[in-house]
């Protein structure tokens, strides 16, 4: 029954955190997307920086699809 109880204990450990995105490394990603209107790119940064999701998924995108996706963001 020791084993059992060691083995309980094992899965408490903390897990690791995952490294978050600077915000700056955001920024420079929407500077990237050519012609994207100062406006659309402010409501991305504040829609990016809360949700690193998205940003991962912004980052799938080749950077021509970028610009359509950014405005569909909830």
């Amino acid at each position: 029954m020791s084993s059992t109880f060691k083995d309980a204990l094992k899965t408490t450990d903390p897990l690791p955190l995952r490294k978050a995105t600077a915000p700056s490394d955001i920024l420079v990603a929407l500077q990237l997307i050519s012609n994207l209107a100062e406006v659309d790119m402010l409501r991305s940064y504040g829609k990016l920086i809360l949700n690193e999701r998205l940003f991962e998924a912004l980052m799938q995108f080749p950077m021509k699809m970028r610009k359509t996706w950014l405005p569909l963001l909830p």
